[in-house]
């Protein structure tokens, strides 16, 4: 019972929907009116509910405050949940046929795997410093939280990380009904939210904390990344693969890099 409470409400499905809904809200862009996770069986409606599902399965194998079924070691499956749910709303694109739209997800694919990388090695090394707070183990979460956050835009495919721009604004989603474009944006803002919210989540030392101010950190961390996020929207160039690979990997990539080493000196 505590596994189905776990999957379905808290940490699990309704989360990773509320999640998904304060992350669209929080950036500007308006939920339709109709149709609102009523999505059909057809192609594109089955990659969304199993994205949700996968990403429901990842939110439960972290360690939430307040979990009422926790996973011992759970962070590498949810590694691999939500690391297929990111790459589900993908497929269309790939499989269109359409050279341009192929050439997009390529892109998108590439950039946003890296993003993930990092933030998951990131996240796994703060998730060995969760029940420590000393001189190393802190600054070891300051550059967790540091590389996480430089790593997200890129993990989620956003602004300068976004799609060429000669498919703006529709991304991938371009030539697609806009039921379907809706449906598979809905897809990548469940992933999107569950990565921003799982940064902080790694980030943060929320073992030694009461878990209503756990649960406020995330909640307040996550809210204040999406605002930042669209508040820096538009005011910075898009980059190219190299470039954008080149970007994260010396922004990102060092600090989870520096942020390892930091932590076995503390564990010394």
């Amino acid at each position: 019972m505590a596994g189905l409470v776990a999957l379905l409400i808290y940490p699990g499905g309704l989360l990773a929907i509320g999640l998904s809904m304060s992350y669209r809200l929080l950036s500007d862009r308006p939920l339709p009116i109709q149709g609102v996770l009523r999505f059909p069986l057809d192609l594109i409606g089955g990659l969304v509910w199993a994205s949700v599902v996968l990403v429901a399965g990842g939110l439960v194998c972290l360690p939430w405050p307040w979990h009422p079924w926790p996973v011992p070691f759970g962070w590498l499956s949810a590694w691999v949940l939500l690391e297929s749910a990111a790459w589900l709303p993908f497929l269309p694109a790939l499989l269109a046929g359409t050279p341009h739209l192929v050439r997009a997800a390529v892109r998108e694919a590439q950039i946003s795997m890296l993003g993930r990388a990092i933030l998951w090695g990131a996240v796994a090394t703060g998730l060995t410093l969760a029940d420590e707070i000393s001189g190393w183990s802190s600054i070891g979460h300051g550059l967790v939280l540091l590389s996480t956050l430089l790593s997200l835009p890129a993990a989620i495919n956003w602004g300068p990380f976004g799609p060429e721009p000669s498919l703006e604004p529709q991304g991938i989603t371009a030539g697609l009904a806009t039921r379907l474009a809706w449906e598979l944006t809905f897809a990548r803002d469940t992933v999107a939210a569950a990565l921003i919210a799982t940064s902080w989540l790694g980030s943060l030392p929320i073992a030694l904390f009461p878990p209503w101010l756990g649960l406020l950190a995330i909640g307040g961390g996550s809210a204040g990344t999406a605002l930042v996020l669209r508040w820096l929207r538009g005011r910075l160039p898009r980059l190219s693969v190299p470039s954008a690979l080149r970007t994260t990997l010396i922004s990102a990539g060092s600090l989870a890099l520096l942020a390892l080493i930091v932590s076995a000196l503390g564990q010394r």
